[in-house]
């Protein structure tokens, strides 16, 4: 089971990487301990290390952070966050109390704290996404940095009243720390306003999969090895999924109606965020940009029509679906074991599904058919991602040293040990499941739409949601009724936030 778990640690590690390419791929186990730092070494004394020998988490210590060892008078550093267990645990825990996770970020603090002589601060807020307009209209620091729900960049931004990360010192987004790519798709005009990074662990738990009840599959004759072999042969398409679930369902108490409370399905959830991963899944972009680095609506196409079409169908007339009515019921759906197939962020193996008696999976969104080359997925557009308020301008190099200090330290000694948690959450026991969550990890879109998607972008990331909620399947209407508006948007709104060309 060592080995199990080391193979999938190591596989999560190196998707999450992106640009170390000096990852190993050796399979050796990990020490089952936290973490602990190590010095940055010098040049001299990285030449001697034979790096072929490393595991992955010993790779991530050679990476230096290339910040000036300064010492700052027992400075606060102040952070304010949104409301939540999850958001504030991804800065500050009070104290060690023995659980891998929160001792990972606490032990990350006492090191930063130590190294540069200051204090770290967080504080929650119902509603941070306004807080920078706040703070930019009275020109005080209050907090030196903002993080918020992805979707809810448009506020700040639209505000004017954030700082762009590119000129701030010693963040460097070319290290392994920093999501780029996240950053490179937020990116307009060589302006990033809100910035995503390692120290946001829910990029991470917040990715969506295919969460599979491997113990139920086995009752219609699918292993996990069955269904890692159609995931790799790129057979594992929606029409695919559409067929072996329409068979999957079970009149569990004998009384002859569907019913969602008391019966077994092949695959359900809530229509809310798993719905907005199916565009994406399918290879397609909300946004792009043209040959001027403009940001471009590319959502619309035929491909997009047929796409709305066969999901309806799979969410309305495949017996083996269940349409489930609270956002989440799928988390407890898939712990009562009345789902085959749930789509759901990494995050229910942190929590729901701990305690799941079953043998469970991932694997990866259904692709549109096996000419489409790779899988995707998307994560919740409620991951966090920091922002500068204008203010914070006055200590600006104070907070690039800290700020980059905390995403180089998550990397090294808090990803992984969130990664080494959830693979003790229940996953499969086959060492291929390191393969299949490799694969949904590099499979990872983030598309700049989300961050005003309510806004400029007049719901486009949700309209598959909305339409699959109404059954709706005249998305070409739909897009065409708010085109003028979207288009209006555009022009008024990003010409005046990224200092473009009217």
């Amino acid at each position: 089971m060592k080995k199990i778990l080391s193979a999938l640690l190591a596989a999560l590690m190196a998707s999450s990487a992106l640009l170390m390419s000096a990852c190993s791929n050796s399979g050796q186990d990990e020490k089952e301990t936290t973490p602990q730092a190590t010095s940055n070494p010098t040049a001299d004394a990285q030449e001697e290390v034979n790096e072929e020998e490393l595991t992955d988490l010993e790779l991530r210590q050679l990476i230096p952070d290339d910040l000036p060892e300064e010492k700052y008078g027992g400075e606060e550093f102040r952070v304010v966050t949104n409301d939540g267990d999850q958001y504030e645990e991804e800065i500050w825990v009070e104290e060690s109390n023995g659980e891998a996770c929160n001792d990972a970020v606490y032990n990350r603090n006492i090191r930063i704290e130590d190294r540069f002589d200051v204090k770290i601060f967080c504080e929650r807020n119902s509603s941070p996404a306004s807080l920078p307009k706040t703070l930019s209209q009275a020109g005080t620091m209050d907090y030196h940095i903002v993080g918020l729900y992805d979707y809810q960049s448009y506020t700040p931004i639209n505000a004017q009243a954030l700082l762009n990360w590119y000129d701030t010192p010693h963040v460097n987004t070319e290290k392994p720390w920093h999501n780029k790519l996240a950053n490179d798709d937020a990116t307009v005009n060589h302006i990033l306003y809100t910035i995503c990074s390692d120290l946001a662990t829910t990029s991470m738990t917040y990715t969506h999969a295919i969460f599979t009840n491997l113990d139920l599959a086995a009752n219609y004759g699918y292993s996990a090895s069955d269904l890692y072999g159609v995931v790799n042969e790129g057979k594992w398409t929606i029409d695919y999924v559409s067929e072996i679930i329409k068979d999957m369902y079970v009149d569990v108490n004998g009384d002859g109606k569907k019913d969602i409370n008391n019966d077994q399905f092949g695959f359900g959830y809530q229509v809310t965020n798993p719905a907005d991963v199916w565009f994406n899944a399918f290879g397609g972009h909300y946004t792009g940009r043209d040959e001027n680095g403009n940001v471009i609506v590319t959502f619309m196409s035929d491909q997009t029509v047929s796409e709305l079409e066969k999901l309806l169908q799979f969410h309305y007339e495949n017996p083996g679906f269940a349409k489930l009515t609270t956002q989440y019921d799928e988390q407890k759906w898939f712990l009562d074991q009345k789902l085959v197939f749930a789509p759901m962020r990494f995050y229910a193996a942190f929590a729901t599904l701990r305690d799941m008696d079953a043998s469970y999976t991932m694997l990866p969104y259904p692709k549109w058919n096996e000419e489409q080359q790779e899988y995707y997925t998307n994560a919740d557009d409620k991951f966090t991602v920091f922002a500068l308020p204008t203010p914070s301008y006055n200590a600006i190099d104070f907070i690039g040293v800290i700020y980059e200090a905390l995403c180089a330290e998550s990397y090294k000694t808090v990803y992984p040990v969130y990664y080494d948690v959830a693979l003790k959450g229940k996953y499969s026991t086959d060492a291929e499941t390191a393969d299949m969550v490799e694969l949904i990890m590099a499979g990872r879109l983030f598309d700049f739409s989300f961050q005003f998607g309510e806004s400029v972008f007049q719901r486009i990331p949700y309209m598959f949601r909305d339409c699959i909620n109404d059954n709706n399947a005249n998305i070409a209407s739909k897009y065409k009724s708010i085109q003028k508006a979207m288009n209006k948007g555009m022009e008024k709104n990003f010409n005046k936030v990224y200092h473009l060309d009217g």
